[in-house]
């Protein structure tokens, strides 16, 4: 499903996956960067963004869980993150190895082969696609390299798994305080903020307000000093136990993870 938001960004939602991931394609005149490989790993997601523009094609995944790596495969360009947690992946072949349990992988039957890398990029970092120039975000706490794209003249940020309307699975808690207080900082309150998952509906773009990331930050404050009040949480498909948050409107956290394989969530 692709939705136009401006003559530089496009939206791709993948409604009937589980999770509602949405992917971010953004245009300039000289090249393309999709922002999130999306979910699926049989459909290839480059079609779709050949409809709308035949510019060379990047694409930067905001974290390397699974769900945002179905797609990988279909780019022959891949820019990740200058992070030393994403160094140290790069191997003698100069290939990148991504270890399952850094993508999750068998929780959606994803096997994710070496990948060569032609772009690292630092956060703080500028990403000129000609006429069109966005800044990578560094943004831990769901994962230690979850990052985010802030196009500042037009006051948007593509906010990947840190920020979106549904539930916000934190990682490490002080990271992720951290980076919302960072985030607070660089946005305003007119900044039209795009996550990577939708809320109820699938077919709704995932949109945010500044209003919202001060709700957050103030209950994962809470949170961490004791004095919110959780409620034990499963989901069939992802969780097999954690404890939830609610936020405001479709927003909650959820801490404590357990997903539905066994394993602890967390860093």
């Amino acid at each position: 499903m692709l939705t136009k938001i401006s003559d530089h960004l496009y939206a791709i939602g993948e409604p009937n996956y589980y999770q509602k991931n949405y992917s971010y394609l953004l245009v300039g005149s000289d090249r393309a960067l999709m922002f999130d490989a999306g979910a699926n790993q049989k459909e290839d997601i480059t079609q779709l963004v050949r409809t709308v523009t035949d510019k060379p094609l990047s694409v930067l995944p905001s974290h390397l869980h699974f769900d945002h790596l179905g797609g990988l495969h279909n780019f022959d360009s891949i820019y990740l993150p200058d992070l030393p947690f994403i160094r140290k992946f790069k191997e003698g072949d100069g290939l990148y190895h991504v270890p399952e349990p850094i993508h999750l992988g068998n929780i959606d039957h994803l096997t994710l082969p070496p990948f060569k890398v032609s772009r690292l990029v630092k956060p703080g970092e500028e990403i000129d696609l000609g006429g069109y120039k966005v800044k990578l975000v560094s943004t831990p706490g769901h994962t230690q390299d979850e990052v985010a794209i802030y196009d500042e003249a037009n006051n948007i940020l593509l906010a990947g798994d840190h920020l979106y309307p549904s539930w916000l699975l934190a990682g490490n808690l002080g990271d992720y305080i951290a980076s919302l207080s960072a985030t607070l900082a660089l946005i305003d309150k007119d900044t039209r903020i795009y996550g990577a998952h939708a809320d109820e509906d699938p077919n709704r773009v995932p949109t945010m307000a500044y209003e919202d990331v001060l709700k957050i930050r103030e209950k994962m404050l809470a949170i961490q000093a004791g004095q919110a009040q959780g409620e034990k949480f499963t989901d069939p498909e992802l969780v097999r136990d954690s404890q939830l948050y609610k936020v405001v409107k479709d927003i909650s956290i959820l801490t404590d993870i357990q997903f539905t394989d066994g394993r602890r969530y967390g860093y």
